[in-house]
């Protein structure tokens, strides 16, 4: 079974994706800030098959909490969730652990495009080696200094 951990702060966002992977019957939990996340994600690190990551969260960042969790030896995705589409933002969050960043606001397609690959391909996370690129409504594993990476 898939089980999502979401990171938002923004209670409307938590609620609205916990509605929009319920339509998919997706498990999912909740935790409002980054260090919540890393308490609830590192008492059992085999939980979660997948983390919704957002940036900017009180107490702790999402920059912050992705560095701590592979430290504390989490092993599945981790998909830092961002508004900021620049590219030096987009390589902190990859740098700090993420497998894949995803801009807002999420769509449902980006969720099911993410489902789907999870689907097929598991949820064992190849970081620090490879990130996740989005080509067409597929994911696909790339090396993360490929010149072949875009973040628009």
């Amino acid at each position: 079974m898939i089980a999502f951990d979401v990171l938002e702060d923004v209670e409307m966002n938590r609620k609205m994706l916990k509605m929009l992977l319920g339509k998919e019957g997706v498990a999912s939990e909740m935790a409002e800030n980054g260090q919540i996340a890393l308490d609830m994600v590192l008492s059992d690190v085999d939980k979660y098959s997948i983390l919704l990551m957002d940036n900017h969260m009180p107490v702790m960042n999402g920059v912050e909490a992705s560095k701590r969790l592979r430290i504390g030896g989490y092993k599945n995705l981790i998909v830092g969730v961002t508004g900021n589409v620049l590219e030096d933002d987009v390589s902190e969050f990859l740098a700090a652990g993420a497998d894949l960043v995803m801009f807002k606001p999420l769509k449902m397609a980006q969720l099911s495009t993410l489902l789907t690959f999870m689907d097929e391909n598991g949820s064992t996370s190849m970081w620090p080696f490879k990130v996740l690129k989005q080509v067409s409504n597929t994911l696909e594993w790339v090396d993360e200094n490929s010149d072949d990476l875009e973040w628009r």
